[in-house]
C-alpha cells in the first residue's frame, strides 16, 4: 500500500471539507417583522374572521398547531374582545422534478493526474411544495399588523399534515415572545 504524500494528504483533506459543506442544508430560518407595537399588549388572542366557507383540514391544523403554542407560551384564547388576532397565508410552488446531473473532476498530486466522471439519476423522487408560510399578528385596537413571522419550507402532500403544521408553527412562533404574567395588584 502506498502512501500519500503530506501535499497530497493536504489536498485530499481540502477537497473533502469542500465536499461536505456543499451537501450541508443550510435552513432559511424565520424571517421576523415587528411593528413600533409594545407585543405585551397582546394576552389574548383570537383568529382573524374569514370567509364563511367551511374551514379545510390544512387550516384546522394550522389553526390548531397555532393556539396549542401559544398557549404554551401563557397567552389566552378569547373569542370575545381578543387584544390580538392571528392570520396566516400559505403560498405554494411546486416544485419542478429533479433533472439528472453530470459531474467531472480533475486533480493532482505527488506528480500523478487522475480524474472522475459522476452521474446523479434522480430515481424515484416525487415533486415536492415548496412554501412560503406566514404567520401575522393583528393588534385589536389600532387594526394594524404589529409582528409577522416567514418560513420557507416544503411539504410532501398537498395538504399540510398535522406534523407540518406543528413543525412550521412551533418554529415560526419560536421567536415571538412568550406571555410575561404581570402581577395583580395587592
Amino acid at each position: 500500500m502506498s502512501k500519500i504524500s503530506r501535499p497530497g494528504r493536504q489536498l485530499f483533506i481540502a477537497a473533502l471539507a469542500v465536499s461536505l459543506g456543499a451537501c450541508a442544508s443550510i435552513g432559511s430560518g424565520v424571517r421576523v417583522q415587528q411593528g413600533e407595537t409594545d407585543l405585551t399588549a397582546c394576552r389574548t388572542f383570537d383568529w382573524l374572521p374569514a370567509s364563511q366557507e367551511a374551514a379545510s383540514f390544512g387550516e384546522q391544523r394550522v389553526r390548531a398547531a397555532t393556539m396549542s403554542q401559544l398557549l404554551a407560551k401563557g397567552y389566552a384564547q378569547a373569542a370575545e374582545n381578543p387584544d390580538c388576532r392571528i392570520t396566516y397565508v400559505l403560498s405554494l410552488q411546486e416544485s419542478s422534478p429533479a433533472k439528472p446531473r453530470v459531474g467531472v473532476g480533475v486533480g493532482g498530486g505527488s506528480g500523478g493526474l487522475g480524474g472522475g466522471l459522476g452521474v446523479s439519476l434522480p430515481i424515484g423522487r416525487k415533486n415536492r411544495q415548496s412554501v412560503t408560510f406566514t404567520l401575522d399578528v393583528i393588534d385589536v385596537a389600532s387594526n394594524s399588523q404589529i409582528w409577522s413571522g416567514t418560513l420557507d419550507t416544503d411539504f410532501r402532500a398537498g395538504e399540510i399534515t398535522q406534523e407540518e403544521a406543528d413543525a412550521v408553527v412551533r418554529e415560526i412562533l419560536s421567536q415571538f415572545p412568550n406571555h410575561v404574567a404581570t402581577p395583580e395588584p395587592a
